[in-house]
């Protein structure tokens, strides 16, 4: 079931570094391992990926993740 608020978050509960990823991960539905493994190899390929996930930990509110 979809999330009635269309924010963007961090996750506070569920993350392995700061709870970019799994808060993305979980309000677009696609596997947080998976998108940890798109920003780690964005990384190494693309320092951009950084800048984006820094300017995403200041930008995003943090809120728990649910349980699916």
């Amino acid at each position: 079931m979809a999330d009635k608020d269309n924010n963007m978050y961090r996750s506070s509960d569920d993350k392995f570094f700061a709870g970019v990823c799994a808060g993305m991960a979980h309000k677009l539905g696609f596997s947080k391992w998976g998108l940890r493994f798109a920003f780690i190899i964005g990384a190494l390929f693309y320092g951009v990926t950084i800048l984006i996930y820094i300017i995403c930990w200041m930008v995003f509110k943090p809120r728990p993740t649910f349980n699916r």
